[in-house]
C-alpha cells in the first residue's frame, strides 16, 4: 500500500481524538483527518460537550483539561461511550509563559508547575485514561507535540525545555512498555502564532535566521507529520520527529 493510500484507509472511519484541537496544530490535525474519513473528537479547556458522536468526516467537542483528573477522566468515559476505542490519539495541547532564561528569578514556582503540570504530567493523566480505549483500538497510536526546546535548550522559559524533555522520555518508556500501541513525539520549532505572547518580529527573525531552511514551519506542516507518523510510519515508535527546518541542527 502506498502512502497515499495508507492515509485514507488508515483514517477512512476511524476514531481520532485531537486534546489541545482548538489550537493551531491541533486544529490543523483535525481539519486534515477529517477531510481523510475520520470521525473526529475535538477536545479542548473551552470546548462545549457535543450530543451526539461524530460521523465518518464529522467533528464532535468534549471538553478536557489535562491539570485534572476529573476533567480526563469525564472525557475518557464519553468516549468508551460514544465509540469504545480510539485509534489514534493526538495531544496538542500545552501551556508556557516567556522568561528569559538567564532571569532564573523571573520563573516563579507558579509558572514551573503550570507548565509541568500542562507539559509533562497532564500526558501522564490523558496515557493513563485512554490506554483502555487504546488497547481496543485499531491500529492504535499516540502522537504528541513536542518542541524542539527539549533538544536545545532554548525554548519560552527553562521549565518548558525540561518538560518538553520529560515527554520526550516518557515516548521511549510507554513506547517499550505499552506495544503494540505506538507513541510517536512530533517536534517543531516556534509558530508564527500567539502561543507564546509578547514575541515580535525581531524573535522571529532571528528564528529564521537560524533555521536551515530559512523559513518557519506552518501548523498544516506540523499536522501532516502528525497525520504521517500515525498512519504511514507503522513501524516507528518511542521516536521525536523533527518538523522544524532544521532548527536543532
Amino acid at each position: 500500500m502506498n502512502p497515499v493510500e495508507s492515509l485514507r484507509h488508515g483514517f477512512d472511519g476511524a476514531v481520532v481524538l485531537v486534546v489541545g484541537g482548538r489550537g493551531d496544530i491541533g486544529s490543523a490535525v483535525a481539519r486534515q483527518a477529517a477531510e481523510l474519513g475520520a470521525r473526529v473528537v475535538v477536545a479542548s479547556r473551552g470546548a462545549t460537550k457535543s450530543g451526539v458522536a461524530p460521523v465518518p468526516g464529522g467533528t464532535a467537542e468534549l471538553p478536557v483539561d489535562l491539570t485534572d483528573s476529573d476533567s480526563v477522566k469525564r472525557m475518557c468515559e464519553q468516549l468508551s461511550a460514544w465509540f469504545g476505542r480510539i485509534d489514534v490519539a493526538v495531544n496538542a495541547a500545552g501551556a508556557t509563559k516567556s522568561v528569559p532564561a538567564g532571569n532564573l528569578g523571573l520563573l516563579s514556582d507558579d509558572v514551573v508547575h503550570e507548565v509541568f503540570e500542562s507539559n509533562a504530567i497532564g500526558p501522564v493523566r490523558l496515557i493513563r485514561g485512554l490506554l483502555p480505549l487504546l488497547r481496543d483500538g485499531s491500529d492504535p497510536v499516540v502522537v504528541q507535540v513536542s518542541s524542539v526546546a527539549a533538544r536545545t535548550g532554548q525554548g519560552s522559559n527553562t521549565a518548558y525545555s525540561g518538560s518538553k524533555a520529560a515527554l520526550d522520555a516518557m515516548v521511549i518508556a510507554w513506547a517499550k512498555s505499552l506495544a503494540p500501541i505506538r507513541f510517536v513525539n512530533v517536534a517543531p520549532s516556534a509558530l508564527e502564532n500567539d502561543f507564546v505572547p509578547g514575541r515580535g518580529p525581531d524573535f522571529y527573525e532571528r528564528t529564521v535566521a537560524a533555521t536551515p531552511m530559512g523559513r518557519l514551519a506552518t501548523p498544516e506542516e506540523v499536522a501532516a507529520a502528525v497525520l504521517v507518523a500515525a498512519r504511514c510510519l507503522t513501524m516507528t515508535t518511542g521516536v521525536v520527529i523533527a518538523v522544524d527546518g532544521g532548527r536543532h541542527l
